[in-house]
Order: C-alpha cells, then sequence, then structure tokens
C-alpha cells in the first residue's frame, strides 16, 4: 500500500496563547510599553482574562507536497495567525519551518479555514493563536 498522508482534525493542535493582560502586545515598540497589536483598527487579544479563545469550524486538510512526498519528509509546521472578528484568519506567519513546500501547503491550507471567533463581554473580537499542523506519511 502507497504511504498516505494522515491528517486529522485531533492531529492538528491549536494552541491558544495566553498573555499577560489578554491583549496581544507588539515588540515592535521603541518605548518600554509597546502598543497592543490590531488588526483593521481592532484590538487583537489572546485568550484568558475574560477573553473565550476562536473555535475552529471548517479546517479543509492541507495537502503534501510532491518534494516532501518524495523525500519521505515528515514534521509539525507551527503557525501564529489572527482569527479577527469575522471568523477568518489573518496575518499568517511560519514560526515552526518545516521547508520542502510544506509550509506554504499549510499557509495555503489555512487561509481557507473559517472559526467561530473569540468572544470579549459576549462580542466577538479578533485573537492571536498558534497553529501547528502535523505532517505524516
Amino acid at each position: 500500500m502507497a504511504n498516505r498522508f494522515v491528517f486529522s482534525v485531533a492531529s492538528l493542535i491549536v494552541s491558544l496563547a495566553l498573555g499577560g493582560l489578554g491583549v496581544a502586545q507588539s515588540s515592535r515598540g521603541e518605548d518600554s510599553s509597546p502598543a497592543p497589536k490590531t488588526i483593521n483598527g481592532e484590538l487583537v487579544y489572546r485568550a484568558g482574562q475574560g477573553v473565550t479563545p476562536p473555535r475552529l469550524k471548517f479546517s479543509p486538510e492541507p495537502q503534501y507536497s510532491k518534494e516532501a512526498r518524495e523525500a519521505n519528509y515528515q514534521g509539525t509546521c507551527v503557525l501564529w495567525l489572527i482569527v479577527g472578528a469575522d471568523g477568518n484568519p489573518h496575518d499568517i506567519k511560519v514560526t515552526g519551518a518545516l521547508g520542502k513546500g510544506l509550509d506554504e501547503k499549510a499557509i495555503e491550507a489555512v487561509k481557507k479555514w473559517k472559526f467561530e471567533p473569540a468572544r470579549k463581554d459576549g462580542q466577538p473580537v479578533a485573537a492571536e493563536i498558534k497553529v501547528k499542523i502535523n505532517f505524516r506519511l
């Protein structure tokens, strides 16, 4: 039987980054108190302290790249992204690269994902999350 790419929602680990104030902080500021992250004019939160995490509603599987399949290459790609108040992923960044085209395949799939947005005081808000995608043959 040929090698088969295995991916399941159970193997997908969506880790919520727990922040001190519940607001994602940017490290780009020059003073000692960096400005909170924003996207489309909205504050970006992290789960905790009155902010409920986003929930995954729709998650098409990433494809395996030809290069990785031919090399029998496996591993985990780590992404950070912002789930907007609209439930769509934004600002996707690779923080744990795999190479061999798998990082691009992970981003391509995650761009199609849909979430129930994070909530603060019952209202949808943008939230930053970490996603780990396991690629296994």
